[in-house]
């Protein structure tokens, strides 16, 4: 059996670093059945976060409000005057977590 390290490494790698998956599975030693198996169970995983459903938010003139952001299971608190950058750069590392 497989260690765990070994399916995150892969994965990983093929899709935030964007390496290949026979180079990686080559590096590790794994089977390439094996290793596109892993890329599929990964992606199933996260099938419901990689579809993104847009909303329109009409902010009320409250003085302090704040919305609550789901990715997966984590929800992240946003306060007026976030940075859209750093917010939506949070969301894609949460979502791109296997």
């Amino acid at each position: 059996m497989r260690e765990p390290q070994e399916r995150s490494e892969l994965i990983r790698a093929v899709t935030i670093r964007g390496e290949a998956v026979s180079t990686v599975a080559g590096r590790l030693g794994v089977s390439m059945s094996t290793a596109y198996r892993w890329m599929r169970v990964a992606e199933a995983e996260r099938a419901p976060m990689t579809k993104p459903t847009f909303v329109e938010v009409v902010a009320e003139r409250a003085e302090r409000s704040t919305i609550l952001v789901r990715v997966g299971v984590a929800e992240i608190e946003v306060h007026p005057g976030f940075e859209a950058r750093l917010l939506r750069e949070v969301a894609e590392a949460l979502a791109g977590c296997a």
